[in-house]
């Protein structure tokens, strides 16, 4: 999409998704970079606490998770992500404070609260992403932010490695610069998220437009936009697709941690991190490029290249382990990245990179698919990263209760087919070209219309063309009145 000089301003849907995409830059960006160091960042002998603290920070976020959209619709995502900033920074120093002292109650306080945090700051940001997008624009936004959090956990692990890269010592976490410098990133995020961010009802497309109309919610009709739902089976098919979509982080970061000393945790982490750059665009080039057929089709496509990827590594990680019969309960190899069995490993670990994101821009494109509502999608964007947490939880519980890493395998490649099948179902059966015209609070596009009056899908019949008046219509049978920047179905 290519903007002008007037859509540079504060209140623009691409700007607005830049700067949702600077706040995952600063907070989960960060954590990202700790946890694919493995050990939190810390010694290797931190993995057990580490593990149990992440379980219990998933935990929580599974359960805030389905509930933070609501909020985000409530207060807007201004102060969401303010107080989604929150936790991150008590979660880093939380794990500092262990690595240095080694008590780990701030550890797990900082996990908890975090839960809460990320499912706030998530909810708003996917929100974001899901609805101030055009319908051809979706994969697109969504990629922007993926790719700016994933720059953000690049530049952390590249600091890092900076300081990390003449340690060659299996025991040594990152030092104390590492961690204080995160944990200020953090903090500046809170801010910023205050002044740059406002409310969707303010959000104008480049033609003028709105996004949608919005009605003030309540507690109540958000507790029934919750229920509405859990009762679309169609996104409820999309569960255990959802479920899986992280546990690649889980398994990847232990195996870091336990394999390699700390400078090739580093690189790894750089590595992991900055693999996913490339693939996200190239995943965001297949589901927005009309060249590729219908909406369905590309879908499809996406889906189809996202499983060869993601099922070809996991076979050749069930290789790799069944070679080298790794055992988590004695102490680690220590590669370095100039001894012999560094290759295979690094090549397995940063293709999981890329599936990270590819599985998750894949799946987030489905969901949007189905609706272009902003409240909707503002709670199936906090579902998702809910119950993408439940399964990262379920992961970091088989880690930190000493299942072998062939069993955690085994259970996420099982998860991993299950949900691809319910994906394809769900793209075959239930995405369409477009949703537009079809929901009576969503604003549709300006060039959307004019085409679809061309094609005939609109026979206009109306009044007051031009200076503000309204303007009825009837697209595919149904009644619809356009004026000014709004148009109801």
């Amino acid at each position: 999409m290519g903007l002008k000089r007037a859509d540079l301003r504060l209140n623009h849907p691409f700007i607005q998704n830049l700067i949702a995409g600077l706040m995952l830059l600063c907070l989960p960006g960060i954590y990202l970079a700790l946890t694919g160091l493995g050990a939190g960042g810390g010694k290797p002998s931190s993995q057990a606490v580490a593990a149990n603290v992440n379980a219990i920070l998933y935990g929580v976020f599974f359960i805030t998770g389905w509930f933070a959209g609501s909020v985000m619709n409530l207060i807007g995502p201004n102060y969401t992500v303010f107080l989604g900033s929150i936790g991150y920074s008590l979660y880093t120093g939380g794990l500092w404070y262990f690595d240095r002292s080694g008590h780990s109650w701030l550890a797990y306080l900082g996990g908890g609260i975090e839960g809460v945090s990320a499912a706030l700051l998530w909810a708003s940001a996917g929100a974001i992403a899901y609805s101030y997008a055009e319908e051809k624009d979706k994969a697109l936004f969504m990629t922007i932010q993926w790719c700016m959090c994933e720059g953000g956990s690049t530049i952390a692990a590249l600091v890092a490695l900076g300081i990390n890269i003449h340690s060659a010592r299996q025991d040594a976490g990152a030092p104390t610069p590492v961690y204080v410098v995160f944990v200020v990133i953090q903090v500046l995020a809170m801010v910023l998220a205050l002044t740059l961010l406002v409310r969707p009802a303010k959000v104008v497309r480049s033609d003028g437009t709105k996004i949608a109309i919005f009605k003030q919610p309540s507690l109540k009709s958000e507790l029934e936009g919750i229920v509405e739902m859990i009762k679309d089976y169609r996104f409820m098919m999309l569960l255990p697709a959802i479920f899986v979509a992280e546990m690649a982080l889980a398994l990847q970061s232990s195996l870091n941690g336990y394999y390699f000393n700390l400078r090739t945790r580093s690189l790894n982490n750089v590595m992991f991190n900055f693999i996913q750059l490339p693939a996200s665009f190239g995943m965001t080039y297949i589901l927005d490029n009309p060249r590729f057929g219908r909406r369905k089709t590309r879908a499809l496509i996406g889906i189809s290249v996202m499983s060869a990827v993601t099922l070809a590594i996991c076979a050749a990680e069930a290789a790799w382990l069944a070679q080298h019969h790794l055992n988590r309960h004695e102490a680690g190899p220590s590669t370095d990245w100039t001894d012999p069995g560094f290759a295979g490993a690094f090549v397995i670990y940063i293709i999981y990179g890329s599936v990270y994101s590819i599985y998750q821009i894949a799946t987030q494109y489905v969901i949007c698919a189905l609706t272009n509502d902003p409240e909707r999608l503002a709670r199936r964007a906090s579902c998702f990263r809910g119950t993408t947490a439940l399964g990262m939880m379920f992961s970091f519980i088989i880690d930190g209760n000493g299942g072998t890493y062939i069993t955690q395998l085994s259970f996420q490649f099982a998860c991993y087919f299950v949900g691809i099948l319910f994906l394809y179902t769900v793209t075959v059966l239930y995405v369409g070209d477009t949703n537009y015209f079809h929901e009576d609070t969503v604003i549709v596009p300006k060039h959307i219309e004019d085409d679809a009056r061309l094609d005939g899908r609109i026979a206009a019949a109306a009044s007051g063309a031009g200076g503000g008046g309204e303007e009825a219509s009837s697209v595919d049978g149904k009644e619809t009145v356009v004026a000014g920047d709004k148009s109801v179905v």
